[in-house]
């Protein structure tokens, strides 16, 4: 955000805004094929939303969870995704959106590899990532339980909301 503070007024106008150019954002390692790179934290926008991109590997499993804390929707900008929130399921492509409303379960998978644009309101999704990058692909089953828990993040009928799709050798769930 250049030389300036977050929410710094120049002008009569209010508030400034800002520019994320593209590759600017804080590009997670999660260790695997699928990367996210975070465009914009709640903190810089009083907690209001959170946004970032995920690049996509091929996903041919993705436990279905919820998020009870935020909604948020999904944009395609590349490759060809299907999608279940709640009982409803979507195929989409490029320029596609999803909506997934707080608290619903949903899923995702991709035959072709692709990119996504999360935005999430209020914030939370994007954190939710960072973490999760922090705590590195050797990252515990009880560490990205406790990973859930503090984003109040649940699995299907009582089941584990594993991240094993995006953390490498978690295909068992250990």
């Amino acid at each position: 955000m250049a030389d300036r503070q977050v929410g710094e007024t120049v002008s009569n106008w209010g508030t400034d805004g800002w520019v994320v150019r593209s590759g600017a954002g804080e590009r997670v390692a999660l260790g695997g094929p699928h990367v996210p790179e975070v465009l914009l934290r709640g903190r810089d926008v009083a907690g209001a939303l959170g946004v970032f991109t995920f690049d996509h590997a091929v996903i041919s499993e993705n436990p279905p969870h919820a998020h009870n804390g935020f909604a948020k929707i999904a944009y395609v900008l590349a490759g060809d995704y299907e999608f279940r929130v709640g009982d409803a399921t979507f195929s989409g492509g490029p320029g596609d959106m999803v909506v997934v409303p707080k608290g619903s379960h949903h899923t995702f998978t991709t035959a072709t590899g692709g990119k996504l644009l999360f935005v999430c309101s209020p914030s939370g999704n994007e954190e939710m990532f960072l973490e999760m990058g922090k705590l590195g692909p050797a990252a515990t089953i009880e560490q990205l339980k406790a990973l859930n828990e503090r984003f109040d993040t649940v699995g299907l009928a009582g089941d584990d909301a594993s991240w094993r799709q995006v953390q490498p050798g978690r295909e068992d769930g250990s």
